[in-house]
């Protein structure tokens, strides 16, 4: 079957926002620098055949992360990416790592641990390839997704 574009048109955020802690224990990493490639895409209908195949959307995005660690040098701990949960449907995000961070898998209002150990004296950086899923209902036009990551020293 044909592969039909959406027309939702999707938006990645690394880093924006205040500075927020999650909970006592939990800093809020300044990942500004942080950016996708492309800096927006679009969500495509997912194929009805083959092992992959489902209802839904999907998008594949690569996300150079930076993550600034001169806070923190040194310092053992866990270092988590954050997408929260926000307007529905849930989208999911599975992530391969060219690098320092670990490959993984999220859901919207969740959290996936991506590094554990010292912290690097300056940054965090890798290359993340990133597929995004969500439902068949997903109806919006632009949706902005706000990635982050804490860390939980120990």
């Amino acid at each position: 079957m044909k592969r039909l574009l959406a027309s939702a048109l999707l938006w990645l955020a690394a880093g924006m926002g205040p500075l927020a802690f999650a909970q006592p224990g939990v800093h809020r990493l300044d990942d500004s620098l942080s950016h996708t490639e492309p800096p927006n895409l679009q969500m495509q209908w997912r194929p009805h055949s083959g092992p992959d195949a489902g209802d839904g959307m999907e998008a594949w995005v690569r996300v150079r992360v930076h993550i600034d660690t001169r806070d923190w040098s040194g310092r053992r701990g866990r270092v988590y990416m954050v997408l929260p949960s926000d307007q529905p449907p849930a989208v999911e995000a599975v992530w391969s790592s060219a690098g320092a961070l670990r490959a993984g898998r999220l859901v919207s209002g969740e959290r996936a641990l991506v590094f554990s150990g010292a912290l690097p004296a300056e940054a965090l950086q890798d290359m993340l390839s990133v597929r995004l899923r969500t439902g068949p209902d997903w109806f919006s036009q632009s949706r902005r997704l706000n990635f982050h990551f804490e860390f939980e020293p120990d």
